[in-house]
């Protein structure tokens, strides 16, 4: 049986290099873990393709709360926008929408931790059941990914908090204060980055890489 979802996945994740286009991969990809899941009948893969359609349906929902809220703000600051009593601006509450976006935000960030898990699992259990050492090379690298993350937040706070950001940006030419920032105290950041190209390369080889085979049964769990 063709396995489509090799293709649909290996270009799915070569199109997150790809600026404007790149919002198409999250959905080629999905599709195809989902895919996946039906032709291993892993139920892992397929909460993974089902958990990225709701991440991405969430993120586009939350832009469009942010630019809802943005677009009721922007008349409030325009001369001679009607006042409530006491010079409270505007006769919407302000703090509802501010309420909405910090719940989205959590919602998209509990749906996004969960989605990371779950990719890294079913990139370690493709491994196993396709016998193919790319995915589980993508999962190790994953979990490089947020073990250098988590090390990189607090040595980025601790280093412009050392260093008195304002002070130092203060006798740093501008034309070469990007790469001054970037090599003083984002460093880590690109670390980072690095490591999570390396993950999305070794995914695309990883899917282009599955076998035509008929359909795998999964291991016993």
């Amino acid at each position: 049986m063709a396995r489509t979802y090799k293709w649909l996945g290996g270009i799915g994740y070569i199109l997150t290099f790809i600026p404007y286009v790149n919002f198409v991969s999250f959905i080629l990809i999905a599709v195809a873990w989902i895919m996946m899941g039906r032709d291993t009948r892993e139920k892992m893969f397929t909460a993974l393709g089902i958990l990225m359609i709701v991440f991405f349906a969430a993120s586009i929902s939350l832009v469009i709360i942010a630019f809802s809220f943005l677009w009721t703000l922007i008349p409030m600051t325009m001369p001679g926008f009607p006042m409530q009593p006491g010079g409270e601006m505007g006769p919407m509450r302000l703090g509802s929408f501010i309420w909405v976006i910090l719940i989205a935000v959590v919602i998209l960030l509990a749906l996004g931790i969960a989605t990371t898990i779950i990719d890294i699992i079913a990139h370690f259990r493709a491994g196993t059941i396709f016998d193919n050492k790319w995915f589980r090379i993508g999962g190790w690298l994953r979990i490089a990914v947020i073990v250098s993350l988590a090390i990189a937040i607090p040595l980025i706070i601790i280093s412009l908090a050392s260093a008195g950001i304002l002070g130092a940006l203060g006798t740093v030419r501008p034309e070469i204060m990007p790469f001054h920032i970037l090599l003083s105290f984002l460093w880590p950041i690109a670390i980072v980055i690095i490591l999570s190209l390396l993950a999305t390369i070794f995914s695309i080889i990883a899917f282009f890489t599955i076998p035509e085979e008929e359909a795998i049964e999964p291991e016993p769990q």
